[in-house]
């Protein structure tokens, strides 16, 4: 198992990110809010007159020295004359600062418009009351940091119950991944209860945890299968050479003929391994050409009529021009193996036909043969495939023709399929390839 990359180990928790996300949210929340009342209140006091603006700029430089001055002339605080005011009457406003102030010493009024304002600060000592606009903004301040601790907790919390909720299927499903990883096919991840997303995550890596465990069992059955295929004619030739070897056998035309039969099987079925291997993988070379699949087909049942004769076989053809671009010896080969098995299989006759369908040409091979059940119809695509006894080694059969004709179909970017024969009651076997315009 390859160890983990140390960018998954310096990694943190999902609850830790998701509550670091949440806090900087609400920080940015409270500080933009903090930031644009003072705005506001900056705006505000820019509006003021400039020789106000002047004096406050003074009394607050004095404050930040510890010094204690009153301005001249005082400056007025405006309030709302609300019940709560102890400055004023209930629902009485305050005086127009605009208006002309005098200012007098101990008891004496100060008398704007005839009447004493009560919101006037005369210097006595003693700190200047603080203006409702302070408060009322201290006080919205003071809320807000009350608000941004409150949201922090509770954004701490959904960030657990989160975190909880996406991280439990997600690390079951990491979970099962490194079993995986580690050999243990076998393993599927559990399908919780949550998210849609993560429960088809979950869905998704079970798949391919089938497919995979089903891929296994394929190599392996075929690693078998090739052993065993190569098993054969290997112990018959090791046998025949020791019966040579020791005077069993006269060294005759005929036991040398029998070696190169068997040494034949094995340079056909290596070649026929090598194929499908190649088409599985994507890289098997081929050579497109124009290509009239009807020429080619007659070719083919033409080279095979002496065995379908040597076999009391009637093989037929009709053929009609069917152009397509594809790799002649490839197709060939399609057409070889496809008349081979149907000769193999047949009780009589044997028959081949070539059309072209719109943008595709199609290669059909019946015979009258027993035909092959419907549910083993797909199974004889498969390699080493053997569902009687007449498809066996010794009729030149090794399992592996039909594969390879699926596969170099697909290769070409066609199909090929079985049916059952209406015309002769066998199975009729069909190619499908694109043509020259397809």
């Amino acid at each position: 198992m390859s160890p983990r990359p140390p960018g998954l180990r310096r990694g943190q928790p999902l609850a830790v990110t998701l509550l670091l996300a949440m806090l900087l949210v609400v920080g940015v929340a409270v500080g933009s809010t903090f930031y644009f009342s003072n705005l506001v209140v900056k705006r505000e006091f820019e509006r003021l007159p400039s020789g106000v603006r002047q004096l406050l700029r003074e009394q607050q430089a004095a404050a930040l020295r510890g010094e204690l001055i009153a301005p001249t002339p005082p400056l007025p605080v405006i309030r709302t004359g609300s019940a709560a005011d102890a400055y004023l009457d209930p629902f009485e406003s305050s005086l127009d600062v605009s208006g002309v102030v005098k200012q007098a010493s101990g008891d004496d009024a100060v008398v704007t418009n005839g009447k004493r304002p009560r919101n006037l600060w005369v210097s006595d000592g003693k700190p200047p009351p603080r203006s409702r606009a302070q408060d009322f903004l201290r006080d919205v301040q003071r809320s807000l940091l009350q608000v941004g601790v409150v949201a922090a907790a509770v954004s701490a919390l959904l960030a657990f119950l989160i975190s909880r909720r996406v991280a439990r299927p997600v690390s079951a499903v990491s979970g099962a991944a490194a079993r995986l990883a580690s050999g243990d096919l076998s393993a599927r991840a559990p399908v919780l209860g949550g998210e849609r997303e993560i429960a088809a995550l979950a869905h998704s890596f079970n798949d391919m945890a089938e497919n995979l465990q089903a891929l296994e069992r394929e190599r392996q059955q075929a690693v078998a299968d090739i052993a065993h295929e190569l098993r054969t004619p290997i112990a018959v030739i090791q046998a025949r050479l020791d019966a040579l070897e020791d005077g069993v056998y006269p060294l005759t035309t005929e036991q040398i003929a029998l070696l190169s039969t068997q040494t034949q099987l094995l340079t056909r079925l290596v070649g026929d391994l090598r194929t499908l291997t190649l088409a599985d993988a994507g890289r098997l070379a081929l050579d497109p050409r124009p290509l009239d699949l009807g020429a080619l087909g007659q070719e083919v049942v033409q080279a095979l009529q002496d065995r379908a004769a040597a076999l009391g076989l009637t093989l037929g053809v009709q053929a009609e021009p069917a152009l397509t671009h594809a790799d002649r010896d490839r197709v060939r080969q399609i057409t070889t193996n496809l008349v081979d098995n149907a000769l193999r299989h047949a009780r009589s006759r044997v028959q081949v036909r070539v059309e072209a369908r719109g943008e595709q040409v199609v290669l059909h091979v019946e015979d009258d043969g027993p035909g092959i059940p419907e549910g083993s119809r797909e199974a004889v695509f498969t390699r080493f495939t053997r569902l009687d006894a007449s498809r066996s080694r010794d009729t030149g059969g090794s399992g592996l023709g039909l594969a390879i004709v699926r596969a170099l179909a697909a290769a070409h970017g066609g199909q090929a399929a079985l049916a059952a024969s209406k015309g002769l009651g066998g199975a009729h076997f069909t190619v499908t390839l694109p043509g020259a315009l397809g």
